[in-house]
């Protein structure tokens, strides 16, 4: 019962229902070329098992699966924003707790202008999915911008006479 005991637990319970919302998310807004999975044991360089943690996606198009994390950076951001929201929506299923908000800080920087039309639809999916009211995001991709339900412009608070502290008491 120690705590890497618990933690290792608590991911191999989390993972498939992770992996199954996260693949969700993947394909409802980005099509069926990724899937991915929660692998909590991991083979050595002898060819032995031990506890670790990677995420692993298939790629559809080429066949071929490999770690998150040799992924290049738009493919690596779309899965890790699907995974992020997998985990939120999770949590709201599982922890009994309300949550109403999300929060994203300029997410989208690595895409191209259709991954981020899709990254915006996968927004309203989570939402829709969770009950989340609404989701806060930061972004200077004025695509993005305009297909949001509301903008908070700060830098037209700022021209209209608004200081920092009264602009984040307003926000």
């Amino acid at each position: 019962m120690s705590n890497d005991g618990l933690i290792a637990l608590a991911i191999d319970d989390a993972g498939p229902a992770l992996s199954a919302l996260g693949n969700d998310l993947l394909l409802a807004c980005y099509g069926p070329r990724f899937t991915v999975s929660i692998h909590t044991l991991l083979e050595t360089s002898k060819g032995e098992q031990k506890e670790g943690f990677d995420i692993v996606v298939h790629d559809g198009d080429t066949g071929d699966s490999k770690s998150v994390s040799m992924m290049s950076g738009g493919e690596r951001t779309l899965v890790e924003l699907c995974l992020t929201r997998a985990i939120a929506l999770y949590l709201a299923r599982n922890t009994g707790r309300r949550y109403t908000t999300l929060f994203t800080d300029e997410a989208d920087g690595a895409l191209d202008p259709q991954r981020k039309r899709m990254f915006m639809a996968m927004k309203r999916e989570v939402l829709r999915l969770g009950g989340y009211e609404r989701e806060f995001f930061i972004s200077q991709t004025p695509e993005l911008t305009a297909m949001a339900d509301a903008v908070i412009d700060i830098d037209a608070l700022r021209a209209d006479g608004c200081d920092a502290d009264r602009c984040v008491s307003l926000a």
